[in-house]
């Protein structure tokens, strides 16, 4: 065999050997292409979703923060309106002592007051404008009693109490008004904010 026939044999093989290499080499290279591409994708939908997570999370708490502060200030302005309400019901037990009907009230208000003490000695406080009044409601029992020197600060009504204090019946409007209050704070609740809480 020729010198030339070696050479040309040496040369297609290295020719065959080189488009092998190459041919690997491009396989190679769209592998890595494609591995590349399919990382770059899920680092991108990784970022994405990271990105959305943050958003939704920020939006709920967004959210949540806007609701409590709406619920927030509904309580504070149901509460002001029980509150005026309250003062209202104050404004009209001043103004309650000074109509007809106190009389009878104040009758119903002590008789609440004794039924405490069975039959016993008590001791009444009553504003100075009741004395007479109390007195002659009290003539009609045949129960001992005393009453205080000592003015009552109220806008109606009475305390009664043993002569040791050691029991004290307190039928003033305040304070029937103070141990309504929770009862009737529920009750004007409910008909004030009824219809809102059905919506």
């Amino acid at each position: 065999m020729a010198l030339e026939d070696i050479l040309r044999a040496l040369e297609e093989k290295a020719e065959v050997r080189i488009e092998a290499v190459q041919s690997d080499a491009q396989q190679r290279v769209a592998e890595i292409t494609s591995e590349v591409e399919r990382d770059s994708d899920r680092t991108r939908r990784a970022r994405l979703k990271k990105v959305e997570d943050a958003v939704r999370s920020e939006a709920t708490a967004i959210v949540y923060s806007a609701q409590l502060k709406a619920k927030n200030e509904l309580i504070k302005a149901q509460e002001e309106t029980v509150e005026a309400a309250f003062r209202l019901a104050e404004q009209k037990l001043n103004e309650l002592s000074k109509e007809n009907r106190y009389p009878k009230i104040l009758e119903v208000l002590l008789s609440e007051a004794l039924e405490y003490f069975g039959g016993g000695e008590v001791l009444i406080l009553i504003r100075p404008e009741d004395r007479s009044l109390v007195e002659n409601l009290m003539s009609e029992r045949k129960q001992p009693y005393g009453i205080s020197d000592t003015p009552l600060e109220s806008s109606g009504g009475l305390i009664v109490s043993s002569p040791g204090g050691k029991v004290v019946v307190s039928n003033t409007f305040e304070s029937r008004l103070g141990r309504a209050r929770d009862k009737l704070r529920l009750a004007i609740s409910k008909t004030l904010f009824a219809a809102r809480s059905e919506n």
